[in-house]
């Protein structure tokens, strides 16, 4: 039989060290599920009762108290209530401490086994302590970085720079940046997020979504739009080795306006969930924003959009992000990702809509407002006077037409009048019951014809958000008088 001996010189079987070791094997359950089990095995083989007393634990036995001090190495005590032996465990006190407690004194083997057991144990809750020193870094880090998102989600960029700089110096430096939106499997985004972290190594700002327990948000400042592209390459070849990621990146956007990014990145993310490649980036299919008269569209954007000029900096800057994360989601997802309460959200939204002097729930007024951010950047121009055009003169140009006829067109191909029953549904502001009274359907028939509509438009329409506004656009271009661009 194979021996080993303890620090005493008492000689321990190497079996039972080999059964020891075993138990405090660190696993999945992590350093204190292997100290709980080494101590329950331990107390089992000596048949009796084994403890771990930490330092700072009240504990009334004089003995143990002693050993936790310094006062003595070990303590041996025999009483009425059994045999009790306390060895301590580390270098310097204050100490944890073994507690063994049966009913005989220990004899040499097992005294080499309490022995060997206390120097296990006392690596094993070193490790433990390691790991919730290290759990505690990340829960922190992670209240930082999501602070950061949240900061730049509301236009607050020298606050974000000053948050970041504690944790990455220099990762915001930057006027412009673009936002990768990762889609998988809820169980797998710890692991997801960890590896995005891993792959941009401090090149990006990576968050797990506060929106969607299935995303992962990394923020990608970069220096200009002909920057080197290596994270997006980094984040394209990850998504190709792993087939249960989907990924949707944004164009690039100033970072003030990081809350337009994430809109952008999502838009891509729903059209890769049906790519074979499953990521998306620059979209290639034609945007109506796109088909606007430069300066006229970004004159009548201004024109919108200049009663929020009265607000402090920082409101503005506020007001326009959560109008463009509420304009896209519904109130309780756009508070998770801006860090704010859905009341806030609310209040914000009807402030907007008293200063601009529109109603924000019309889907019309709502539609304006989005095109409107989304023509914010566009520069005016100079000495432009005249009366401002309105929305549906901007669409309603001989290019807008026809992009509307291509974008409705799908729709003839189905035998019911499915044209018809989405004007209506626009008509009516979205609501279906609405809806059916005006065409005399029930309300289950308008359901079956705008499910019928999104697929053959490729459109999540019933989900509200920029979907609905490119449908509202292409029946504002049909309608309005012909304009010749």
């Amino acid at each position: 039989m194979g021996l080993a001996k303890a620090a005493g010189g008492a000689i321990l079987p190497t079996e039972r060290l080999t059964e020891l070791l075993r138990h405090a094997r660190v696993g999945p359950g992590g350093a204190e599920a292997a100290a709980r089990r080494t101590t329950i095995w331990l107390a089992r083989t000596l048949g009796g009762t084994a403890e771990v007393v930490r330092a700072g634990k009240a504990d009334r036995r004089p003995e143990v108290r002693a050993v936790v001090r310094g006062e003595l190495g070990s303590a041996v005590v025999s009483g009425p209530g059994g045999h009790t032996r306390v060895v301590a465990l580390g270098g310097e006190p204050p100490y944890r401490v073994l507690v063994i407690t049966r009913s005989c004194p220990l004899d040499g083997e097992d005294a080499a086994l309490a022995g060997h057991a206390a120097v296990v144990l006392d690596l094993v809750l070193r490790v433990a302590e390691a790991e919730a020193e290290r759990r505690e870094w990340e829960v922190r880090s992670l209240q930082l970085r999501s602070a950061v998102l949240q900061l730049l989600m509301g236009g607050d960029v020298v606050l974000a720079r000053r948050t970041a700089a504690g944790m990455n110096p220099g990762l915001l430096d930057a006027d412009w940046a673009w936002m990768a939106l990762l889609e998988l499997p809820v169980a797998e985004r710890a692991q997801v997020a960890r590896d995005c972290a891993e792959l941009t190594a401090g090149r990006a700002l990576v968050v797990p979504c506060p929106a969607f327990d299935n995303h992962v948000i990394v923020v990608v400042p970069v220096a200009g739009m002909r920057a080197p592209d290596c994270v997006g390459r980094d984040l394209s070849d990850y998504v190709a080795r792993h087939p249960r990621v989907i990924l949707g990146r944004s164009h690039h956007h100033a970072l003030a306006h990081v809350a337009t990014a994430y809109d952008d990145a999502y838009r891509n993310l729903i059209a890769a969930r049906h790519l074979p490649a499953r990521r998306a980036g620059h979209t290639a299919r034609t945007e109506p924003m796109d088909l606007l008269p430069t300066a006229e569209a970004a004159r009548w954007a201004s024109h919108l959009l200049r009663p929020l000029d009265a607000l402090p900096a920082r409101a503005r800057a506020q007001m326009l992000s959560t109008m463009g994360l509420a304009l896209r989601f519904t109130a309780v997802r756009t508070a998770k990702i801006m860090g704010v309460s859905r009341n806030t959200v609310r209040s914000r939204m009807e402030r907007a809509g008293e200063l601009l002097g529109v109603n924000p729930h019309d889907v019309h007024v709502r539609t304006a407002l989005y095109v409107a951010l989304q023509l914010g950047d566009r520069p005016t121009a100079p000495g432009c006077c005249g009366p401002v055009p309105d929305l549906p003169a901007l669409i309603g140009t001989d290019t807008g037409r026809a992009w509307a006829r291509d974008f409705l067109g799908p729709l003839d191909t189905d035998a019911r009048d499915l044209h018809r029953t989405l004007r209506a549904w626009i008509c009516a502001d979205c609501g279906v019951e609405a809806t059916a009274g005006r065409l005399g359907l029930h309300p289950q028939t308008v359901r079956e014809h705008l499910r019928s509509a999104e697929a053959l438009l490729g459109r999540e329409l019933t989900a509200g958000g920029p979907d609905v506004y490119e449908a509202v656009l292409a029946f504002l271009a049909l309608e309005s008088p012909t304009v010749h661009a």
